[in-house]
């Protein structure tokens, strides 16, 4: 123990000497902490918080507690540089040009030393248009958000891109959305555990957030990371289809429940092959029966492009048959779910009457292209799913189911 020496008085006027230990240094506290979590792709991250001189909250996520330490050192370095009054420099770099230099080294890691020959390619092909500095990715994310709640997609659409854009801001690094890399984007897809196919939408998702971020109001980046990251899908099986004694249950369940409620809607999927999304916002005002035409407005489809579906004669028949009825009725899940198990299907794929409709117009037309106008698909699409699923037998049937007691 280190002790000082003070010379004491008694009472009886003799001096005597008394040990008393040496305060200790007080421990200086540091300003900006690192927590350990998890995050919702169940990888574990750490993350470096608090605040720098100016009272600016600092939050930014790492992959390994490495990179998270040598960030708080670097934050705090900063944050003591503030104390200095005045420091002699053999250099006639300003206090700014210095801090950037210092960066651009450490992003340069290994390769410091080739600083130069990039500020010389930059200089010799003209890449002088740089983005305006861009936010981190929380707050562009946050951004973003607000711009989609606000926009005019659908809220499917809405709902998909919200949930997907959360996990990619809680799973990267909380850098500046301009220092966002491809090696970036498969880390974030990686640790997705998931199909290849839920894998390609997240990137789609997260595409089109850094296509938001490049457009020229905000320019934040000047490309897009997603590009050149592609996922290996698997071979797809054909989409599933009812069979033509399921569409007669189906249709039948429809017209005997609650007055024939459903019947409206499962005959402009089954017939009409709209998507449960388009039907959802149908009503009769954009059913022209005299015409044999529903028209479908741009932010109803799924394209955002209007369309017009032709009303085949068994699909009129259903529509004169319940007119008023409304396509989409309160309490539609429970309704449609009732319709289901009256059915008896226990299964029911996604867009299963919608896939149903689109095989049997292809086998009454033969057309790719005629087909592809109708349902809003590609000619492509119609090639590989579509074509050679039912019979001409089982299409004629098909088309015979029609209401009144006459399936």
């Amino acid at each position: 123990m280190t002790t000082s020496l003070n010379a004491v008085e008694s009472p009886k006027n003799v001096v005597t000497l008394a040990i008393q230990p040496k305060p200790k240094p007080q421990q200086r506290q540091q300003r900006f902490k690192i927590i350990e979590f998890r995050n919702p792709s169940g990888a574990v991250a750490f993350r470096v918080s608090g605040c720098d001189r100016d009272g600016q909250q600092i939050r930014e996520n790492f992959k390994d507690e490495a990179g998270a330490r040598c960030r708080q050192i670097e934050l705090e370095t900063e944050y003591l540089k503030g104390h200095r009054q005045m420091e002699v420099r053999a250099t006639k770099l300003s206090e700014d040009q210095l801090r950037l230099s210092e960066v651009a080294i450490r992003r340069m890691g290994d390769d410091w030393e080739r600083l130069l020959d990039s500020v010389d390619h930059w200089k010799r092909t003209g890449a002088k248009s740089l983005p305006s500095e861009s936010p981190r990715v929380d707050e562009a994310v946050d951004a973003y958000l607000k711009w989609l709640a606000a926009s005019d997609l659908r809220p499917a659409t809405k709902r998909h891109w919200t949930i997907r854009m959360g996990m990619f801001k809680n799973s990267v690094t909380n850098a500046r959305v301009s220092e966002i890399t491809p090696d970036d984007i498969w880390a974030f897809l990686d640790s997705r555990k998931s199909t290849p196919g839920t894998k390609d939408t997240d990137r789609r998702a997260v595409s089109r957030f850094f296509s938001w971020c490049i457009e020229r109001q905000r320019r934040w980046v000047s490309f897009n990371p997603c590009h050149g990251v592609k996922i290996k899908q698997d071979h797809k099986s054909a989409p599933s289809i009812l069979s033509v004694s399921d569409c007669k249950a189906i249709l039948s369940a429809a017209e005997s429940h609650a007055g024939g409620i459903l019947a409206p809607y499962v005959a402009v999927c089954l017939f009409g092959g709209l998507r449960p999304t388009e039907t959802a916002r149908l009503n009769w005002q954009q059913v022209n029966l005299a015409d044999g035409e529903i028209l479908l407005a741009a932010d109803q489809t799924k394209t955002k492009r209007g369309r017009v579906v032709k009303i085949c004669p068994t699909l009129a028949e259903w529509l004169k048959a319940h007119k008023g009825k409304p396509f989409y009725p309160a309490n539609w899940r429970k309704e449609f779910d009732a319709v289901k198990d009256a059915a008896g299907l226990k299964e029911w794929p996604s867009d299963v009457m919608r896939h149903t409709a689109i095989s049997h117009y292809f086998r009454k037309t033969g057309s790719y292209g005629f087909t592809a106008e109708q349902f809003g698909n590609s000619e492509s699409i119609i090639k590989n799913h579509y074509q050679g699923r039912v019979s001409t037998e089982e299409t004629k049937a098909f088309y015979l189911l029609t209401p009144g007691g006459k399936i």
